[in-house]
């Protein structure tokens, strides 16, 4: 996947400023045709789910307004998660049983990041934090502090557990992360699910008929 189509909807005209900017860079344009759209906000985000339901659009960025970072500003259901680099942590949804959203982050990180076998940990251990690749915490204000001290205010956020890619820049200089994020995720998908599509039947070996025609 050389080329994604995304949606981006932001939440006023200063995010809507800073989009137009952040595209006159010719990178971007080289990753990922755009549409921004007129409505803000909640109006917005209906009008490109509509979009993206009929297949105009790959994934959706929603921008929330400065100093108004969000975990999930387009109000999706799933799992809630931060991400920076090498650091991902998710955040168990309330009310929701832990084992089920460890099983979803689980498999989010094997078929979304490329990771066959996931190390995942309680609490962030901001030291060995690149030994794991997960955090999944309760404590949703104490996590958020931890990852953005552990990452100098930067991250991008990532609702998990949906076939709708929607990331979101979690501070003011994660724009052009959080296309590259939903980008990375459709590509790992893809392959994950091409993997998975017609695999190769196990070949049954009789190794006493192996053995006696030798």
């Amino acid at each position: 996947m050389n080329t994604i189509n995304i949606g981006i909807i932001c939440y006023d005209q200063a995010c809507l400023d800073m989009t137009h900017e952040a595209f006159e860079e010719i990178l971007l344009d080289e990753i990922c045709n755009k549409t921004i759209y007129d409505k803000q906000g909640e109006d917005g985000i209906e009008e490109a789910l509509v979009d993206w339901e009929e297949a105009k659009t790959d994934a959706l960025i929603v921008i929330p307004a400065e100093d108004d970072a969000k975990l999930n500003p387009a109000g999706l259901n799933g799992l809630d998660m931060l991400v920076w680099e090498d650091l991902r942590m998710a955040f168990v949804s309330e009310g929701e049983d832990f084992g089920t959203q460890m099983e979803l982050l689980c498999q989010t990180l094997k078929r979304e990041f490329d990771i066959d076998n996931p190390r995942i940990i309680p609490h962030l251990d901001i030291q060995n934090y690149k030994t794991y690749d997960a955090v999944i915490v309760n404590d949703r204000a104490q996590g958020i502090r931890d990852f953005l001290e552990a990452t100098h205010g930067r991250g991008v956020a990532y609702t998990c557990g949906r076939e709708l890619v929607c990331t979101s820049p979690f501070s003011t200089d994660s724009f052009h992360e959080s296309i590259y994020l939903a980008k990375d995720i459709l590509r790992n998908r893809d392959r994950y699910d091409m993997a998975r599509k017609n695999p190769l039947p196990k070949l049954f070996i009789d190794k006493k008929e192996d053995n006696r025609r030798k």
